[in-house]
């Protein structure tokens, strides 16, 4: 016996149709359904069913040297030195 394979469909709506319509986008991301949001034509978000986006995150870090650093009030790193403890792990 053959199991049915859902195939995603995609839906594109704008911003404003978002907004006013969410509750409605959630439930048909929930069922499977891939909700393209636009902005005056551009996509800039993908609505989905939670798990069912990309694993990947990338993280982009800042071309160049960091600004000079900067003492914070109180007492501590600057906030270079935070950044930079954060970018080494």
């Amino acid at each position: 016996m053959s199991r049915a394979i859902r195939v995603p469909v995609e839906e594109t709506v704008s911003l404003r149709e978002a907004k006013a319509n969410l509750s409605g986008l959630t439930r048909r991301a929930k069922d499977g359904t891939r909700v393209v949001i636009t902005n005056h034509g551009t996509p800039i978000a993908d609505l989905v069913q939670h798990g069912a986006g990309s694993a990947t995150i990338i993280y982009l870090k800042r071309p160049g040297p960091l600004p000079k650093p900067a003492r914070l009030t109180g007492k501590g790193p600057s906030a270079s030195e935070l950044v930079l403890m954060d970018r080494e792990g």
